[in-house]
C-alpha cells in the first residue's frame, strides 16, 4: 500500500493506493482563506491527521505503508517545496516535517510531473516510449518522456511548461502576472 497526496491551490487530497494504482480510499480538505494564514502548518497537520485516519479506519498499520508520494504545485527539490507561488510557500521542508510522523519513505515532486508519471505507468502513455504530457489548471504543467524515462534537469524539476502568460490583459494571478485566460 502507498499513500498519495495532492497539494492543490484550493484543496489537499490524500489517498490510499494499491500497487496497481487503484485508489482505495480518498479524503479531501479544502484550503480556506483562514488556512492560508499559516499554510505550512495547515498542510503538515492536515496530511498527518488524514493519513492516520485512513490507516485507522482501514485497519492498516503504519509500517505496512511502502511509500508516501506528494505532488505539489511549483518547484521542489530534495524534499523541499522551493516555491509554490499560488500558495505563497517558499523553502518549506515538507518531507522533513512529515518524516516526524511516518517511517515510510516520502517523495516530493511537481504535480504536473506526478500526473505525467501516473499516465506513463497506468494510463494513456503506457504504450509510448517518447511522449509529452500536458495538464491544464491554473498554469500549464507537464512532463516529457524519452526512451521510456521522464526527463529530469540537473538543477530543479524544471522544464516547466506552465505559468505562461497567454493573454496579456487576462485575469491577475496570485504571483502578480496575468493568467492565460
Amino acid at each position: 500500500m502507498k499513500i498519495g497526496i495532492d497539494i492543490g491551490g484550493s484543496h489537499i487530497g490524500i489517498g490510499l493506493v494499491e500497487s496497481n494504482g487503484n485508489i482505495l480510499v480518498k479524503k479531501e480538505k479544502n484550503i480556506t482563506s483562514e488556512d492560508r494564514k499559516n499554510i505550512e502548518k495547515f498542510i503538515e497537520e492536515t496530511i498527518a491527521i488524514a493519513i492516520n485516519e485512513i490507516l485507522r479506519n482501514n485497519k492498516i498499520k503504519a509500517e505496512d505503508i511502502e511509500m508516501i508520494g506528494i505532488a505539489c504545485p511549483g518547484t521542489s527539490k530534495d524534499g523541499v517545496i522551493i516555491k509554490a507561488e499560488n500558495l505563497k510557500i517558499y523553502d518549506f521542508p515538507i518531507v522533513e516535517k512529515l518524516q516526524r510522523y511516518f517511517s515510510a519513505p516520502i517523495k516530493l515532486s511537481n504535480d504536473g510531473k506526478c500526473a505525467g508519471l501516473c499516465e506513463k505507468e497506468y494510463g494513456a502513455l503506457r504504450e509510448y516510449e517518447d511522449a509529452v504530457f500536458i495538464c491544464l489548471g491554473t498554469g500549464i504543467g507537464g512532463a516529457v518522456f524519452m526512451n521510456g524515462k521522464m526527463l529530469r534537469p540537473k538543477r530543479y524539476l524544471g522544464m516547466e511548461l506552465g505559468h505562461i502568460t497567454i493573454k496579456k490583459d487576462g485575469q491577475e494571478c496570485s504571483c502578480g502576472r496575468k493568467r492565460m485566460f
